[in-house]
């Protein structure tokens, strides 16, 4: 039977679906369960209310797409319900997913078909509260893990010295038991993925057609490549660390340096640009095609050493290390290289990872 916590009501007609306050890859195989079940006794059409999620990953969304589509076939759909000042709004709207399945801000208003307000196109239309420093240390332990320096093995339990930001395990013992217990449909993992791909590859897509004498959209949209870039980074770090590390290996050596600083570099930049209006510390307009108006050629500007002395040494050495790349690979280079060269490099990890096609991405260079 599917856990209690995922209870299933019916509500004028219609099954509803009471989705768990974390959907990541060690519960999205109980929700899967519970929509399955639903679908079983002939319900084509599931709302799955979300009100309570805090925040929802990679699989938890694959799990959603594969139930949207099967309801699909039965001439049905899934119906989402969640507020917009919360993380899974913020992800729901970098991946694009509002394509494909409906969101409603209400179960009243799911239930009467009542389409929700349009899904925002870029961070300056979300509210204050998804723009905030709270916001964004929620959204980098959801992706990242918390930078202390001591963490607890998530398949023995064991503490251990994390070597690297990411870290979950102990060992490789513990991480390949974990990932043989927690292995979900390969299918749905790979669509979530994909749509996370597919959103990075057009928020990079649309950089060279950006006005740069609309300096507020400009760089509204270069904010909103660095979440999509520095997200499907998150995402294959995160769930495919080892083919990740292959990808990364089979570049030529100064390739792959260029590479590694810049993703760095990218991260630095994310985790200072809690407000819209910070970001604009880090770019300075003009540079080569200036003059056509291009944003693209827009450079990084160099900026002072941030205050890191409330994090812990191990969190303090790693950003430290991501502000030097910036300063080394991004300061004084044009923003479309940065992107162009990260995008690359996560399409071909990606389609490694998942045997995805693995189309390119460039920012205009």
């Amino acid at each position: 039977m599917p856990d209690g916590r995922y209870p299933i009501e019916m509500i004028a007609g219609v099954a509803v679906v009471t989705a768990p306050a974390e959907v990541d890859v060690t519960t999205a195989e109980q929700l899967r369960a519970v929509l399955l079940e639903a679908a079983a006794q002939g319900q084509a059409t599931l709302v799955v209310d979300m009100t309570r999620t805090q925040f929802c990953d990679s699989s938890g969304f694959g799990v959603l797409v594969q139930a949207h589509l099967e309801a699909r076939k039965a001439g049905g759909g899934l119906r989402l319900v969640f507020p917009t000042d919360g993380v899974v709004f913020r992800i729901f709207a970098l991946t694009s997913l509002y394509r494909l399945i409906p969101r409603f801000g209400s179960l009243p208003e799911a239930l009467r078909q009542r389409p929700a307000a349009a899904i925002p196109s870029s961070p300056s239309q979300l509210s204050p509260g998804l723009r905030s420093p709270a916001y964004q240390r929620r959204a980098l332990r959801w992706a990242y893990g918390p930078g202390s320096d001591t963490r607890h093995c998530e398949q023995c339990g064991a503490a251990f010295a994390p070597r690297r930001e990411h870290a979950r395990f102990c060992g490789a013992r513990c991480r390949a038991a974990w990932n043989r217990e927690h292995r979900g449909d390969p299918a749905a993992e790979a669509s979530a993925l994909q749509w996370s791909v597919a959103a990075m590859t057009e928020t990079i897509g649309r950089l060279p057609t950006m006005r740069a004498s609309d300096r507020t959209r400009a760089v509204t949209a270069i904010g909103e490549a660095v979440w999509q870039v520095t997200l499907v980074d998150a995402t294959l770090v995160r769930h495919h660390p080892d083919t990740y590390d292959r990808s990364m290996a089979s570049q030529p050596p100064v390739q792959r340096r260029l590479i590694e600083e810049t993703l760095a570099g990218l991260r630095f930049v994310r985790n200072h640009i809690g407000q819209e209006a910070s970001l604009a510390g880090f770019i300075q307009a003009g540079g080569p095609g200036a003059g056509r108006g291009r944003i693209t050629s827009w450079s990084w500007k160099p900026v002072p050493e941030p205050a890191l002395a409330s994090l812990a040494p191990r969190g303090r050495a790693w950003e430290l290390a991501r502000y030097r790349a910036y300063q080394a690979y991004l300061a004084g280079h044009p923003v479309g290289h940065a992107f162009g060269r990260a995008a690359e490099f996560l399409n071909l990890a990606a389609a490694n990872a998942l045997s995805i096609p693995g189309p390119g991405a460039h920012a205009g260079q």
